[in-house]
């Protein structure tokens, strides 16, 4: 197997990690493809130098705790990460005076934990998968502070699976309190089962839009059902998945019936008496009556999370997501074939990944998508050697970039398509965050390389930072910085660490940066 080189290493640390630090690029480079995939797949979840950083990781919390009241004005670590459940759902009750800054504290915790571990973790190609997972099972924050106090719950859900199988993702989802309140399963019932839920599952979740047959009016209209294999769904499938999730709830302390109580726990619960027992069928397969407890909605998430369309969707998806939006349908159809082909297997998703990348897609210099904005701050950081330490004015500048981090109001998920993040006040938050994190704005962490360019030529310096930036793509870049730097009437010369930083920063802003 022949080794990357410099241009293929540092285009495939673009799109299945968040871009080379400055020692990646040489040590990928000597690798061949599939030694670079196998080994991101082998790494640990767990990493003692992230737990070190988000332990040392604060971030301000100011607000008046009342009239007359002390104000509470401090740098506080991530507390709210290490709650408990229960803990973190009492800060949702809008029966007690809490302050918004509170109520708002998982949320921001979980987005400053998030940025660092992209920028951070030694397995990048997990951080990309839980961030694809995460778009998938979009939730969103503002729906509801019953929904932003379980998105810590919600995130750590999807990392243990994220290279695990896929029906196991899926029923992880499911019952993740955070889905559960976004959805509103959470509140259906025998007799009237709330459809959000089952409707996102069969059309976002699994089988696709592509996979609906709006012209059936009943399971024997669905092609192939009659035979056991039903090309796809219909209205009718989604009315019985909705039956089979009856039962499925937050322990919020509601009352059952006079002698039961929930416990007010936030965390997911199933009760038998809110379930629909009734016989049911879902994708052409008759569900038998009065099952064992959660046994209906298991059974729907088997059938819907082994479906060939299902295999389709998630491949297509997943090939679009790392390879960008013109992503050749042969690397699909590899990632289809190995989905379906372990199906079975508790690393379905790693197999999935391992096709769709060990191909000459991965490092085609013809593909490859805009950054979103935490794509591009992690990129940045990373690329500057930054040992970031988030802070809320780079999530908040992220977010006016056109990424609110678990704020994506709708379930479809934040999106890829790069018009979304190219208008003009979209452009002008972007640039500001790159120039931002470049020169430690926010205090989120200085970069140790404008040292070196500190008394060097402008135009010197302006190549070299080019080159270790874009690489092959450097062309005229260095020109323009020089262009760009005089155009500010700067001095010819880098006369200290703040103007290295200040180049850096313009460097990042070059459009061959904004791309995979």
């Amino acid at each position: 197997m022949s080794m990357l080189g410099d241009d293929a290493a540092r285009r495939l640390l673009n799109r299945a990690a968040y871009g080379p630090r400055p020692a990646d690029l040489p040590a990928t480079a000597r690798l061949p493809l599939r030694d670079w995939i196998d080994a991101q797949l082998s790494l640990p979840a767990a990493s003692t130098a992230i737990d070190t950083a988000l332990a040392a990781l604060t971030l301000p919390i100011r607000y008046a705790a009342g009239p007359g009241e002390q104000m509470v004005d401090e740098h506080r670590p991530l507390q709210a990460l290490a709650m408990r459940p229960d803990q973190r759902w009492a800060l949702s009750d809008n029966r007690r005076p809490i302050a918004w800054p509170e109520r708002d504290r998982p949320r921001l915790e979980l987005a400053a934990a998030t940025l660092l571990r992209k920028v951070l973790a030694p397995d990048q190609l997990r951080e990309r998968v839980v961030e694809f997972w995460h778009d998938h099972f979009n939730v969103a924050a503002q729906a509801s502070g019953q929904v932003a106090v379980c998105l810590p719950d919600h995130d750590t859900r999807i990392r243990t699976h994220a290279f695990g199988n896929f029906a196991a993702l899926l029923e992880a989802v499911a019952s993740s309190p955070a889905m559960l309140a976004y959805l509103n399963n959470n509140v259906s019932r025998a007799g009237a089962p709330n459809e959000n839920f089952a409707r996102e599952l069969l059309e976002l979740h699994t089988l696709g839009a592509s996979a609906y047959q709006p012209g059936a009016r009943s399971w024997r209209d669905v092609p192939g059902a009659t035979d056991g294999t039903p090309a796809g769904y219909f209205d009718g499938d989604v009315w019985e998945a909705a039956r089979a999730f009856t039962g499925w709830t937050i322990a919020a302390g509601q009352r059952i019936d006079g002698a039961r109580t929930l416990p007010t726990a936030g965390e997911f619960a199933y009760v038998e008496r809110w379930h629909d027992g009734y016989q049911k069928r879902v994708l052409g397969q008759e569900l038998p009556p009065f099952a064992p407890a959660q046994a209906d909605g298991r059974r729907v998430i088997a059938l819907a999370a082994t479906h060939p369309a299902t295999a389709r969707h998630i491949a297509a998806k997943l090939a679009r997501f790392f390879l960008g939006d013109r992503a050749p349908p042969a690397a699909a159809a590899r990632a289809e074939a190995a989905f379906l082909r372990h199906r079975e297997s508790s690393d379905q998703i790693a197999h999935t990944l391992r096709a769709l990348l060990d191909g000459p897609e991965a490092t085609d210099p013809t593909l490859g998508r805009v950054r979103r904005p935490l794509d591009a701050a992690a990129a940045a950081a990373r690329a500057l050697a930054i040992p970031i330490a988030p802070q809320a004015p780079l999530l908040a500048e992220m977010g006016r970039a056109g990424q609110v981090l678990f704020g994506w109001p709708s379930p479809d998920g934040q999106p890829l398509d790069g018009a979304h993040y190219l208008g003009g006040g979209a452009l002008r938050a972007r640039w500001t965050m790159l120039l931002g994190v470049a020169q430690n704005w926010w205090g989120t962490g200085a970069s140790p390389l404008p040292e070196a360019l500190a008394g060097r030529p402008v135009a010197e310096a302006a190549r070299e930072v080019a080159q270790a930036l874009l690489g092959a793509a450097a062309g005229p870049v260095g020109q323009r910085l020089v262009a760009a730097w005089q155009a500010d009437r700067r001095p010819d010369r880098l006369r200290n660490r703040q103007d290295g930083a200040a180049l850096l920063g313009i460097a990042l802003l070059a459009p061959g940066f904004q791309t995979t």
